[in-house]
């Protein structure tokens, strides 16, 4: 079964197929490579403000009363395995 990729991961896979040094036109190849870095920052910027988003939303629930987003801990147990000779 084949999943799908978010949004992101699709953005992100074709921009990584882009490679503007298969341009012969040296000005449309630099302003591609500009705004392949453009959107790259864009991408960091909205990732970084959306998870300070998340945070401030949790911490104005936790100043109302409500719990904030709960933390899902592994379901992996911790083994301790000792070698016995």
């Amino acid at each position: 079964m084949a999943q799908k990729q978010s949004p992101e991961k699709q953005v992100e896979a074709l921009l990584q197929t882009i490679d503007p040094s298969k341009f012969a036109d040296e000005s449309l190849r630099h302003t591609l490579t500009i705004l392949l870095n453009v959107i790259e920052q864009q991408q960091l910027k909205i990732k970084e403000l959306s998870e300070e988003n998340q945070k401030l939303r949790d911490e104005n629930n936790r100043l109302k009363g409500e719990q904030g987003k709960p933390e899902i801990k592994s379901n992996k147990s911790k083994r301790v395995f000792i070698n016995k000779k």
